[in-house]
């Protein structure tokens, strides 16, 4: 800057006195001009001074709006929000200061959609239950989210790391690194360890680039347990309902070809198949019927309810009436415990035929002589009835599959002591989710079972 004035001043100076030495030599002789040069080199030394003065006012002056769009645009480049740039209407900059302010605008007004997107994205990965994984070309993590660590088992740290840190599966791994090898992305379902069980989970490896050098390895996790233990359910489900109608009607049908074959003209053999038949068509109606009520459980609404009040005890004493001819077949005692004038508000026909089962089958499993016992407690926000029995028991390890359909305990498949579809407690355990209840079981081989069902208080 100095240097800048000392060279401006100088140029001024010796234009200042060569225009002074010519017009001396304009209007004066020769000893004149001597004289005046004497004085008028004092003379251009301060005017040249307020010259060079004067010019760099004015320069400044022009270099203020320079230097505030300088640094306006200094601030933008770091991403902070310098106050506008205020010039007059006929400043040679406006224009361009306005244009700087335009943009200054769009620019907060990108940074503000950037960041809002960036928390959003950021919170759909806190809350998505897919695993995702973002591994960069130098094969080190840029991003995770909670789901991705829940499924590696591992916490994932924040910082750029190899993927290797967190990723164990070989299978995955293998994946990974096929897919960085190929460019090519690839899917397998894959088990992955787990607590308390090991998951199913499909795996995407995805393979994503914007030039040849520049590619990213986008990891999805996918938890398809349960998709898994559907399609098996309903598998089981096909495979269990074709033996258990096979049964009945090969029965049926042999017995009737038999007949036809000759059998018919003895009276004995005769009413023998007859009363076979008979008993097989029965238990083929009896699994259909719980088949379709099965699949109308299902079909209904768990809202699609039809609550009143009930008086638990007088609805109990119906149903040992109506049991107590099969009871008395094997001289099973029924009693009921649930005191008089005990009122619960629920769907009383869903109820009716949670307890037809499970009394039914305290019935049919157990002992000559035994007992079937229900009884009642209550809470502030729920009650329950426990139907006890003094049966053959169920095994611990077998506790936990009752309620599948078509199960049948060891005992009852290969001894075969009662009959039955099988189907019974699957229809009770639909009917108490259908009434947002809850079934449990606690039993001993050789002793007996409780089963207690316990449903939320419906205000009276």
């Amino acid at each position: 800057m100095t240097k800048r004035l000392g060279i401006q001043y100088l140029i001024a100076l010796i234009v200042n006195m060569f225009v002074f030495i010519l017009v001396a030599r304009l209007i004066a002789d020769q000893l004149v001009v001597s004289q005046m040069i004497l004085r008028l080199l004092g003379l251009n030394a301060i005017v040249s001074a307020v010259e060079v003065a004067l010019f760099t006012f004015a320069t400044r002056h022009r270099q203020q709006p320079v230097k505030a769009m300088t640094h306006k645009v200094e601030g933008m480049l770091k991403d902070e929000e310098p106050a506008h740039i205020l010039l007059r209407h006929d400043d040679d900059y406006y224009e361009l200061a306005m244009a700087i302010n335009r943009l200054q605008t769009h620019q907060q007004k990108l940074l503000r959609d950037k960041n809002q997107q960036s928390e959003e994205l950021r919170m759909l990965l806190a809350y998505l239950p897919i695993g995702v994984m973002v591994i960069d070309r130098y094969r080190k993590v840029e991003m995770a989210n909670p789901a991705m660590a829940e499924f590696l088992q591992t916490e994932i740290k924040s910082r750029r790391h190899p993927y290797t840190q967190d990723i164990h599966q070989f299978e995955l791994v293998a994946m990974i690194g096929q897919v960085i090898s190929t460019k090519a992305s690839k899917r397998k379902v894959i088990t992955l360890p787990g607590v308390p069980t090991e998951k199913r989970v499909e795996a995407s490896v995805i393979y994503t680039s914007t030039t040849e050098d520049f590619f990213q390895i986008l990891v999805l996790l996918y938890d398809v347990t349960e998709i898994y233990a559907v399609e098996k359910m309903q598998m089981d489900f096909i495979s269990n309902a074709s033996h258990e109608l096979k049964t009945p009607v090969t029965a049926i049908a042999g017995f009737a070809e038999t007949l036809l074959s000759g059998a018919k003209d003895d009276p004995k053999t005769l009413n023998e198949f007859l009363e076979i038949i008979q008993r097989e068509s029965k238990r083929l109606t009896e699994l259909i019927q719980d088949v379709l009520s099965i699949s109308r459980i299902e079909s209904q609404s768990l809202s699609d309810q039809h609550l009143s009040s009930i008086e638990l005890s007088s609805m109990i004493d119906e149903q040992i009436s109506v049991l107590r001819q099969i009871a008395s077949m094997k001289n099973v005692s029924l009693i009921n415990n649930v005191p008089k004038n005990t009122v619960q508000k629920s769907d009383e026909s869903k109820l009716v035929e949670v307890l037809k089962n499970l009394m039914s089958n305290a019935i049919k499993y157990n002992r000559e002589g035994g007992q079937v016992e229900v009884s009642y407690q209550s809470g502030e926000q729920n009650w329950s009835l426990q139907v006890t029995d003094t049966g053959i028991g169920i095994a611990k390890n077998e506790q936990s599959r009752i309620f599948e359909r078509f199960y049948r305990v060891d005992a009852s498949r290969t001894q075969q002591v009662v009959s039955g579809t099988g189907l019974g407690l699957a229809i009770v355990s639909e009917l108490v989710k259908s009434l947002h209840g809850q079934i449990s079981v606690t039993s001993q081989r050789g002793v007996g079972s409780t089963f207690t069902v316990t449903f939320p208080t419906q205000s009276k």
